[in-house]
């Protein structure tokens, strides 16, 4: 149009198709980023804790290295079975060359006594020292089998001294001080493994109950968006607030500076069943005092409807009257 010979006026604007999507009433509510089975770090051995290299909230990368305990006496250990093995292993040595000769003299005693140069006593005699040398062998084997389990036994431990990370995560509590001595099975840390969260969000019992496991969920946190679906719902309501608790699994990992437990989220949960509803951006209504329009775009030119809308469904809203697909 002309206005008073100014020349054309224009506005970028916009358009959108109206159509139907086959979509349940949306609920709002807030939710929660919390932990799903936090990794225990927990000590193998009992020893004093040297160093601590991180500190809670730290991003750790899996193999880093947690803590350090005193490794002193397990050295110590390893040093002493090593002598003991290889004393015992050159014992056995000496047991063999030793059994060598008794077997032989053994085969010459009974020669001899079958030609009655010898008694049956003198025989015996020989017998019995090859017995007894066989039985020294059968021991030295049983101590190596014995110290070389000892030997692996503290090269774990060796290993156990240093710590480390068996996920990428981010550290949520260290129970562990420096000089203090800790015990086998002693947990020492936990830490959230990189997309080992959910969100979890208290919904009134009557809502919750007409939700589906498993239905998408929008999940807002300022001007970012993320989706997820609802994982499982608590089968217990608060009696205090009338509420129960869903949890909302995520279908992506969040960003580091919203990957922390009690980050707080905007939700859009569906609430009973699906049915297709003609559905417009929210941004598209304009009040006119009581009423709502909108402008559809025929030939060039907006013109104006009268509408009447329905339920709010995440940033669009649904026409009930006054729009058709």
């Amino acid at each position: 149009q002309s206005y008073k010979n100014k020349g054309k006026r224009a506005s970028l604007v916009e358009v959108k198709k109206v159509k139907f999507f086959n979509i349940a009433e949306k609920t709002k509510t807030i939710g929660r980023l919390v932990a799903i089975n936090p990794t225990i770090i927990s000590s193998k051995i009992n020893e004093e804790i040297l160093k601590i290299h991180f500190k809670i909230g730290d991003n750790v990368k899996k193999n880093d290295e947690l803590f350090k305990l005193d490794s002193k006496n397990i050295v110590r250990n390893i040093k002493r079975i090593s002598a003991e093995l290889k004393y015992e292993q050159q014992t056995l040595d000496l047991l063999k060359k030793q059994l060598s000769l008794r077997t032989s003299k053994s085969l010459n005693a009974i020669n001899l006594r079958n030609q009655n140069i010898i008694t049956q006593d003198n025989l015996d005699n020989v017998n019995i020292l090859l017995l007894q040398n066989q039985q020294q062998i059968a021991q030295r084997k049983y101590n190596i089998r014995k110290l070389k389990i000892g030997l692996d036994e503290n090269k774990d431990n060796l290993s156990f001294s240093k710590i480390k990370s068996p996920v990428n995560g981010n550290i949520i509590t260290i129970e562990a001080q420096i000089g203090a001595v800790t015990n086998k099975g002693e947990v020492l840390a936990s830490i959230v493994g990189n997309g080992s969260n959910e969100i979890e969000t208290d919904l009134r019992s009557d809502l919750a109950s007409k939700v589906t496991i498993g239905s998408n969920v929008e999940i807002f946190h300022n001007n970012s968006s993320y989706s997820g679906k609802v994982r499982g719902i608590v089968n217990l309501e608060n009696i205090r607030t009338g509420t129960r608790k869903l949890r909302i699994s995520l279908n992506e990992i969040l960003p580091k500076n919203l990957n922390t437990s009690g980050t707080r989220f905007s939700l859009y949960i569906p609430v009973g069943e699906s049915k297709l509803r003609l559905l417009i951006p929210k941004d598209a209504l304009v009040p006119r005092g009581k009423q709502q329009v909108v402008y559809i775009f025929v030939n060039g030119m907006a013109k104006q409807n009268f509408i009447q809308t329905g339920v709010s469904v995440g940033s669009k809203i649904e026409i009930l009257k006054g729009l058709n697909e």
